[in-house]
């Protein structure tokens, strides 16, 4: 009895000690706690409670979603431009004198393409007693009659770099893929900054970053339509 009375005051200052250490030890746990969630807020934002492994879950699909989205307005927009390299919307007016007894350049050739160099050209030739209009139509360049000097000027001014038979423009963009998509051969182009700037993003989500993907083929110009089938008098005839 008399040695539990000896030890009693030890154990009482070791209880005190370890209970000021386990209530340090959760204000430190408190604190931690705080940090976390004001990280949980600025990544999920002001909203209910919900773990952040499902909230992580729904970004994802909701970024997949949205590369799906963006995959389908892109193939719409190359639909587009391939119609568009067909549309005439290439125009260009060249102004002459037919005749050297008629002045004032009342003569003109105007040449309406499209990408391809494929479209019709008028041409309305003025004297001092009549006027005669010329109508002639190309197909990527060629034309189903003799141009004149003044046509192929024309027709050189419309559309001064015609894409070759069977190529289209440049197409869109493509969206970087995701890191469980095919990733394309290596040796591609160095990624651009928007491409930099999405990798970084997954990145710091835990995924590693894809290889970026390659851009549109390259293509080259033709000028084979720039060939004339041979001049034609400034009369047009």
């Amino acid at each position: 009895m008399q040695t539990f009375r000896d030890i009693a005051p030890y154990v009482a200052l070791a209880s005190a000690a370890l209970t000021l250490a386990l209530f340090v030890l959760v204000i430190v746990l408190w604190r931690s706690v705080r940090r976390v969630r004001r990280a949980q807020l600025v990544v999920m934002g002001h909203h209910e409670q919900r773990d952040i492994v499902a909230h992580v879950g729904s970004l994802d699909s909701q970024v997949r979603n949205l590369r799906e989205a963006v995959e389908l307005l892109t193939d719409e927009l190359d639909e587009q431009k391939r119609h568009l390299d067909r549309a005439l919307t290439n125009r260009a007016i060249v102004r002459y004198d037919a005749f050297r007894d008629a002045g004032g350049e009342q003569s003109a050739s105007f040449a309406l393409l499209d990408n391809h160099r494929s479209g019709v050209v008028f041409s309305a030739i003025a004297a001092r007693d009549f006027a005669r209009i010329y109508v002639k139509h190309l197909r990527d360049g060629v034309a189903d009659r003799d141009l004149s000097p003044e046509e192929q000027r024309a027709v050189a001014a419309a559309v001064p770099r015609p894409l070759a038979p069977g190529d289209d423009g440049p197409r869109a963009a493509r969206a970087p893929r995701l890191a469980d998509e095919p990733r394309p051969p290596a040796g591609g182009p160095p990624p651009d900054d928007d491409e930099r700037r999405a990798f970084d993003a997954l990145a710091e989500l835990g995924d590693p970053p894809p290889e970026p993907a390659p851009d549109a083929e390259p293509f080259t110009w033709d000028a084979g339509g720039d060939r004339p089938a041979g001049p034609e008098p400034s009369s047009g005839a």
